[in-house]
């Protein structure tokens, strides 16, 4: 399992990054951070893989922390999370992993996900991914009408990157409905978070 860390100053971007990789299987959150510094020390003395960073940050920014990092462990992997484009073209010539816009979508993040498991050839994700291409194309099928119309659109609205809250009103149904809709679909597709629900339905084309 790779061990990572968030570095971002704003809560919220945390939380929210730190929500859509719960429960995956090849990534654990070691530890977030609101300050460059702090994470900085932390990796001093600590192990990590893979650091999601944001861009735009005081004091030291996410490009400067990335180099920091890269001077204690070269085999340290970045991904950039940002809400400004501008700073593509740097991030790469960083040979960043990969680049985020804010806010993070479970669809965009799975893309990451996928690069992740290419580089590193993670034995458990490849499974997840081998064992679903694997379906019979009556199989698929099949997964397809197990999720109901109301679940689907569910599904559809998560794959926009839209919270519980935001998907209700769409819906005309309560959060806590939605909520239910979630873990049906996770149960129905045998998956455990929102990134692998999208990488789930990607494969057996849910969403078309």
């Amino acid at each position: 399992m790779l061990q990572a860390i968030i570095v971002d100053d704003e809560e919220l971007s945390v939380n929210r990054l730190k929500r859509l990789l719960s429960g995956n299987k090849m990534i654990e959150i070691r530890h977030t951070f609101l300050s460059s510094m702090e994470a900085y020390e932390y990796v001093k003395v600590n192990t990590i893989h893979l650091a999601f960073l944001d861009i735009a940050m005081p004091e030291i920014d996410g490009m400067q922390l990335s180099s920091l990092l890269l001077e204690l462990d070269a085999s340290i992997e970045v991904v950039f999370v940002t809400a400004y484009d501008e700073y593509a073209v740097q991030a790469f010539e960083l040979s960043a992993m990969d680049y985020l816009l804010k806010p993070v979508t479970a669809q965009r993040l799975s893309k990451t996900l996928d690069k992740i498991i290419k580089n590193h050839r993670i034995p458990a994700a490849e499974s997840f991914i081998e064992e679903a291409f694997i379906r019979t194309p009556v199989e698929e099928l099949l997964h397809k009408a197990i999720l109901t119309e109301q679940e689907t659109k569910v599904l559809r609205f998560v794959a926009d990157g839209l919270s519980n809250k935001e998907i209700a009103p769409r819906l005309n149904i309560t959060g806590e409905t939605v909520k239910f809709h979630i873990k049906n679909v996770y149960k129905k597709l045998r998956v455990n978070n929102r990134v692998q629900a999208l990488q789930r339905a990607k494969v057996l084309k849910i969403l078309g």
